[in-house]
């Protein structure tokens, strides 16, 4: 089926069809005229795509969905989420009201204290015990792994003692121009934005040597403006200066690495494929001796 038929069909833009190709949910064969001929799976897949979307998930939602043996299970864990948000928006509301009628600061902070705390996600906590670019990075970098709550003993213990390393070790004092730099690049994306690019560092710590292969070029380019001084003089190299710095002297992987392992247990089998992701980029490209990863 042509791409015409399958915008009738399918109820969709050509924009949102060729994001959803982009973003490697279908992957319709290109004939030799060049035109993309979708077929019958592919039409199913983007009329569930369809169906997901208008019900709100999101794209990584939505391939968690699509490569599921079991698609009810995995669609009851997003549901699942979903209530979450819908009561924790019911108490913010709830505690609004309150808030409007007299403004009673302490018995707002009470009710947060009692009612909403325990259904903030561990990136939410981040974002509000770190406010401003600091915040924003360790979001950005650490935000696959921090969607989970804090539901144990041990859990809460490691929370308690990320925030206070994080919160005693020596301030990271950003110059206003890269503060800007980093609000202005994070604070300006969109949520599935950063979940795209999350994905791709995902899939390419799942599938090294795959990745490796299928951006063989992009990587040796890569790793030739790294070494360039356009780079060395750039935003990006400062502010990865910075936190390498602060990485090497703040006992940065003793405690916030470690307790990060037991907060969450996404990130612990991430650190896992990572350091063999790693060991294998070393091996196909050894000019690559300080790898970029996310840690």
């Amino acid at each position: 089926m042509l791409i015409n038929e399958v915008l009738r069909e399918c109820r969709l833009t050509r924009k949102a069809v060729e994001y959803y190709e982009a973003q490697g949910l279908i992957a319709p064969k290109v004939g030799e005229n060049g035109y993309r001929n979708y077929s019958p799976d592919d039409i199913a897949v983007l009329k569930e795509i369809r169906v997901l979307r208008k019900l709100g998930l999101s794209i990584s939602e939505i391939k968690e969905i699509l490569a599921s043996p079991h698609k009810p299970s995995t669609l009851a864990k997003c549901k699942y989420r979903m209530e979450l948000e819908v009561e924790k928006a019911e108490a913010r509301k709830r505690c609004l009201e309150h808030l409007a009628k007299d403004y009673d600061v302490d018995e707002a902070s009470r009710f947060i204290d009692e009612e909403m705390e325990q259904q903030f996600t561990i990136k939410e906590k981040l974002l509000q015990a770190f406010p401003g670019g600091y915040g924003l990075y360790l979001c950005m970098h650490f935000g696959p792994f921090l969607h989970g709550s804090i539901d144990t003993p041990e859990k809460e213990r490691a929370y308690n003692q990320i925030i206070e390393y994080l919160d005693s070790v020596q301030q990271m004092e950003f110059p206003r121009e890269l503060e800007e730099f980093l609000e202005q690049g994070l604070g300006h994306m969109e949520e599935e934005q950063i979940q795209s690019l999350n994905g791709a560092v995902m899939d390419a710590v799942d599938n090294p040597e795959r990745y490796l292969e299928e951006h063989r070029e992009t990587i040796q380019k890569y790793l030739e403006y790294v070494d360039s001084e356009a780079y060395k003089n750039s935003p990006a190299c400062q502010m990865k200066q910075m936190f390498v710095k602060f990485q090497q002297e703040s006992g940065y992987y003793d405690v916030f690495i470690e307790n990060l392992k037991i907060l969450s247990e996404s990130y612990r089998e991430y650190d896992q494929k990572l350091r063999a992701a790693n060991k294998i980029l070393l091996e196909k490209f050894p000019c690559a001796d300080n790898p970029v990863n996310i840690k």
